[in-house]
Formats: C-alpha cells, structure tokens, sequence
C-alpha cells in the first residue's frame, strides 16, 4: 500500500540554502577580498599590519571559546566561527545575540529509509492504526443490557522526576520539561463557573458531560464502562510517565494481548492522554491530574524543532510517523484548549506549523514529509489541525482548502464514499468513508449536501463492526454529529457492544481485548484507547449539526464577550 517517494518541497529550499550560503562565502573570498600588492602606499602598509594581528587574536579568541561552548566536533569549530563572523549572508558587524543551547536546528528531512529499513511496520504494511483495506461485512452484532459494576482499585504513584529526552543526531535539540505538582486552583474554579477555554470543549466540564449525556443517549453504564478503563489506563502508565503499546512492560501485569509496536511511546501516550482528556480531565482539574500532566510532560519532550515546526514522532521512520504527530497534536491540543495552560500554546502552534509546511501539493499527509497522502493519515492530521483550531490557534485556510482537494481525489460516488489512496478512488472501503465523511463534515459541508446525506446512508445501513474498531471509532463521531434516527439506531448497538465486552477479571479489568483486524499492532492499549474515546462521544465534542438543538447555559457569559 505504499506509493514511491516523491521529492518534499523542502529539498528545494535545502538546495536553494546551501547555494546562497555559497555564494556568500565566495564574495567574501573573492569579491571582497583585500589586494595587498606591492603597489600600496607606506600608510596601507602600516594600517594592514594591526588589522591583520587583530584578526588573529580575535581568531584564536572565537576559537577557544568556541572549543569550550559549543558542543562540536574539531573539525567543526571552523565552521561554526565562521558562521558566527560572516553570517549566511556574509554581513559583518551587527550585534548577534546567541542561543547556546539552540545553535542549529535540524531541516526537513529530503526523503526517507526504504521500506527494508522501516522495521516491524513496514513488514506489516498497514500503518499503525488500521486500515485501508476493508472485508466483507460482518454479521450484526448481539446487543445484551449490562449493568454497571463497581471500579476496581489500584494506586500507581509514578516518579515525579524531570523528563529530558535529546536526540542522537547531531543538531536535534528536544524540549525539556520538569514535572512538578499540579496546581488545581485555578482551573477547578473556572470549571466550576462551566468555562473552559474554547466552546468546542465545553461537554467535557461536570456541567456539560451531565447535559449532553441525557440528551445523546449516554447511559450510568456506559460512564461506569468509562470510569473502569481510565483505571486501567492508569495502573499501565509508566514511571517516566509514558505509555506503550507493549503494555506488559508495566509492573506486576498479566494482561495477555501487548502491542508488537513496542518502539513507539508517543502514539500510546498521546492516545492514552486523548482518553482522559475526553473524559474532562485534565492536568489542572479531575483525579487524573498527576497522570495527564506526566503524560504531557513526556509529549513535550519528543518535540523536535524542524525550521519554525515542532514535529512529534522523535526519531521514528515509516508509516509511524505522521500518526502519531496527528495524535500528539491533539492531545496538546485539547489539554491546551481546556486548561489554557500558556506552556502548551508554543507546542501547538510548532505542530500545526510543522503540519503546514509538510503538507503534499495534492493536499496530503502519508509517511515522510511532503509525501502525497493517504485518507487515514490525513484524517489524524486534520483532526490535530481542528483541535488546534478549537484552541484559537491560527491554522492557515490553504491548509484546509489543500485537504478538501485530496478528499476529492480519493471521493467516489458524488462524495458519499471514500478510499484509501487516489489511484484507489474506485474502490472504497467503510473505515476510510468514515474517516472521509469526518473530514468533510469538519471543512464545513452542509447537512443538505447530497454526497454527505448519502454517506450517512450507507453507514446507517452498514452498522457497527464486531472487528472494526477503527471503521467504528470514525463512523460513531460521524452519526454523533449528524444525530436523529441514524445516530439511535447505531449508538443503541455500539454502546451496549463495548460495555459488554469490557473485560471484567483480574488484571485486566476496565480494558478491552482487540477486536480490529489491524490491532495487534497497537494491542490492549490501542483497543482501550478507542473503545474509551469511543463512549466518550456524548460530550467530547458538540455535535456539529446540532448545536441549535442544544439548548444548555455552559458557558460564562462573559467568557462569550471576550471571545
């Protein structure tokens, strides 16, 4: 499924650079060069003899101090003080102040490992979430009424220690980032007032949740389904304040079904932090405040500066890589919009930058930067931008409008079907027509638009998959947001399903076991994630058709002023 490698815009700009920086350093050899000859008076002589010493005792200044503060290879103390005298332009005399510990920030990269060299990803070939090629339908799904049960308990008390991560290649400086005892006060009284810092998130608050709840067909069951996995989620959670797909690793567990993608922190930690977050809690407010902000404070420290981006796959290749940027971006994201936490917002706007200058002339996402795109990586992607969006950050509308082209590209039955890749635009699959009707209701298509009316029908008449948790995890948000009968009709049989099937024994107790057929990448912790994201659909996000419908007094007035 993957398509051969086309060249990233950046490898233009790289070339471009490298020529400028050339070219400057030739006028300085040649054009501005000095002519001693013999033919100079008595008083240039003279005056060529001080200038000369001074350039060699400045020299062998710059050389040592160079020596003892940059962290630099020999052969590279040259370079840099000729950086630091000449500039990329060959200018002289300015006042420069000097970052030590940001000297040099890595370019995009001008391509990518061959599929050989991806690893276990590449073997598998079906990226880290799912999911281009769909079976036939499965049978309908048996729908049994469960009772709520009681939460099993279980502490885990993670080190509070400073998490610092920095690259092994040389020139990527990684943020750091100190963890420290989270301060409730604040944002407990905001979320007591029923504000938060943007409308869209506004179900997540005590207020909110129990409204939309009611009103969207949420049950004491399906939070009670909630609640147990948040626990278990926790009690997986790692000293560092990680999570990982290979959830075995986490002490004293028996739990059977661990990921085989064991390399990859980031994603399940991101996806981990996403389903606290959907639940309203944050680092700031809820019971899982230690929990969220160690997860952060371990999200902030994969961010890798990339010209004036941050990207958030630390130094993963292959289909890896632009999941879990999309997936990391909206976890920052949410925490940043719900918390207002001012750390976050440099974070968010490096992702989105970083999403922004990345992004394939024909729209896309896929693996590498520049790559054209794929439906299921462009679906995190854009969901990352909205969520950014959501926070008030800035994401350019040419980013938007190059998305709309490629669903178009991978579009068939006028919009109301969606493949995995262009050349595939005749074959669609039901998880990517989910993830493309998402798309399209977020850029802004109309209840009445044909296209959309029919996809709903499809997925209405399709159902949920017993197997298909990511085709179900998309179509659940797609039928939450357009509501009436289609949304009754689906919630009343995934709702039961996932509380059913939650496991309710020894250790693994609040988790779910795989049911996708992509997911033994991922394992128990991918699986938790989404059945929990999943029931947290009620009040995650406001339906997108339905807002006049919802008539409920969330939001401070004044909030609404200052918006």
């Amino acid at each position: 499924m993957s398509l051969p490698i086309k060249g990233s815009r950046a490898t233009g700009v790289a070339s471009a650079t490298d020529d400028q920086r050339s070219s400057s350093l030739r006028g300085l050899l040649t054009s501005e060069a000095v002519d001693f000859s013999p033919k100079r008076s008595f008083f240039w002589k003279k005056l060529i003899s001080p200038i000369s010493t001074s350039l060699v005792v400045h020299a062998a200044v710059l050389f040592i101090l160079s020596w003892i503060y940059f962290d630099l290879p020999n052969n590279k103390v040259f370079e840099t003080i000729l950086t630091l005298v000449a500039g990329d332009n060959g200018s002289s005399g300015d006042a420069v102040e000097i970052n030590f510990g940001d000297l040099k920030e890595p370019t995009i990269e001008e391509g990518g490992p061959a599929l050989a060299e991806i690893g276990v990803i590449g073997e598998i070939e079906p990226e880290i979430m799912a999911m281009g090629d769909d079976v036939e339908s499965p049978s309908p799904m048996n729908v049994n009424n469960v009772n709520a049960e009681s939460i099993p308990g279980g502490d885990r008390n993670p080190v509070g220690k400073k998490v610092e991560a920095t690259s092994k290649k040389s020139g990527n400086k990684r943020a750091t980032s100190t963890k420290t005892q989270p301060q409730p006060g604040t944002s407990a009284a905001a979320e007591a007032e029923g504000t938060v810092h943007a409308e869209h998130f506004v179900g997540r608050t005590s207020k909110g949740k129990a409204a939309l709840l009611k009103r969207m067909g949420g049950t004491d069951a399906s939070e009670a389904a909630v609640a147990k996995g948040l626990v278990w989620l926790k009690n997986h959670q790692l000293p560092d304040g990680s999570w990982n797909f290979n959830h075995v690793s986490s002490p004293r567990c028996d739990c059977t079904m661990p990921g085989r993608m064991e390399n990859n922190p980031y994603a399940a930690t991101a996806m981990a932090v996403m389903a606290f977050l959907g639940a309203g809690k944050t680092h700031e407010t809820g019971e899982y405040q230690l929990e969220v902000r160690y997860g952060l404070d371990f999200l902030l420290a994969q961010g890798i500066r990339v010209g004036k981006g941050i990207r958030y796959y630390g130094e993963l290749s292959g289909p890896a890589t632009y999941y879990t940027h999309g997936l990391v971006t909206i976890a920052i994201s949410e925490a940043y919009a719900m918390t207002g936490d001012a750390r976050l917002r440099p974070a968010v706007t490096g992702a989105v930058e970083f999403l922004a200058d990345t992004q394939d002339y024909g729209g896309g996402w896929r693996y590498f930067p520049g790559q054209p795109g794929d439906t299921s990586v462009v679906a995190w992607q854009l969901m990352g931008l909205k969520s950014a969006q959501f926070s008030r950050i800035t994401v350019p509308q040419k980013v938007f409008s190059g998305i709309d082209r490629f669903l178009v590209s991978v579009s068939s039955m006028r919009g109301s079907q969606y493949a995995y890749l262009p050349d595939r635009s005749n074959s669609p699959t039901p998880s990517m027509t989910a993830a493309g009707l998402l798309c399209k209701m977020y850029l802004g298509a109309k209840e009445n638009h044909g296209g959309m009316r029919a996809g709903i029908r499809f997925l209405d008449q399709h159902g949920p998959e017993p197997d298909g948790m990511y085709y179900n995890y998309y179509a659940t948000q797609v039928l939450h947001h357009w509501g009436g009968p289609e949304w009754d009709r689906w919630n009343n049989v995934m709702r039961e399903h996932l509380i059913r099937t939650q496991i309710r024994d020894g250790h693994a107790t609040g988790s779910w076991d795989v049911a996708d057929r992509h997911g033994y990448v991922g394992g128990r912790v991918y699986m938790t994630t989404l059945a929990l994201l999943t029931l947290e659909v009620y009040y995650r996000h406001l339906p997108l058709y339905q807002r006049d419908r919802i008539d409920f007094p969330l939001i401070n007035k004044e909030a609404q002023v200052n918006k």
